[in-house]
């Protein structure tokens, strides 16, 4: 599903990124990209929704070059997308349904598809009784769990969660982890990057390791934390 051929990503100040990342993630994968701050793992989740233009290389989604679409055609190929962010992105006034509903109503469809399908995602993340709620009347792992059935509501190919559990308690995290091992087993392909290794350390999914702008390590979970010593 995603390739990326020797991918640098270069800002205008000559702040490199990445360099030469290769990486290819199949249909229905769940990876943990870890790595220190500033390593590059948000750049590199940027790179596969087109927040953010590679310098060089080919960035490959279904065998289409995100780099090299027009602009008009972004939003399509965003509709096979979710993403997930750390500081949540909910419109404030908003309601938790509205705020779940809003891509389904940027696509156009019926009323009643929108209340049905808004409702049934709301309740598969345990907030159907708060559907009517705002966002500053939530709790972090609230508002979060509204992120996911947002990002999850058209049934997107992929997702991509950039920290999602980075401002949650240890519990609130194991949730929303939780959530998303129950969405990939229904077949979305996920990309998460995290700092939380609690959650790395015990679910048993591919790690991949970037520092400094490349790719250093590539394993499955029980190789990469042997190599790290836990």
């Amino acid at each position: 599903m995603i390739q990326l051929r020797n991918v640098s990503k270069v800002y205008p100040n000559g702040s490199k990124a990445l360099t030469r990342i290769n990486l290819e993630v199949p249909k229905n994968d769940f990876v943990f990209l870890v790595g220190s701050s500033g390593a590059g793992k948000s750049t590199l989740i940027k790179l596969l929704f087109r927040e953010e233009l590679a310098t060089r290389g080919k960035v490959l989604i279904n065998g289409v070059d995100v780099v090299r679409l027009k602009n008009r055609q972004v939003p399509y190929m965003r509709r096979k997308m979710g993403v997930i962010f750390q500081d949540f992105k909910l419109l404030p006034n908003q309601t938790v349904f509205e705020n779940v509903a809003f891509a389904q109503r940027v696509l156009g469809q019926p009323t009643k598809k929108i209340r049905t399908r808004t409702m049934q995602m709301l309740d598969l993340v345990g907030l159907a009784s708060k559907h009517k709620a705002f966002p500053d009347e939530l709790s972090g792992g609230e508002q979060q769990r509204v992120c996911v059935a947002r990002a999850m509501i058209n049934s997107p190919e992929l997702l991509l969660a950039d920290e999602p559990t980075g401002n949650l308690d240890v519990d609130t995290a194991w949730g929303i982890a939780d959530l998303l091992c129950k969405f990939n087993e229904l077949g979305t392909t996920i990309v998460m990057s995290t700092h939380a290794m609690h959650i790395v350390e015990n679910l048993n999914k591919r790690v991949v390791r970037v520092e400094g702008g490349e790719i250093v390590e590539d394993t499955g979970r029980h190789t990469l934390l042997a190599k790290w010593g836990i």
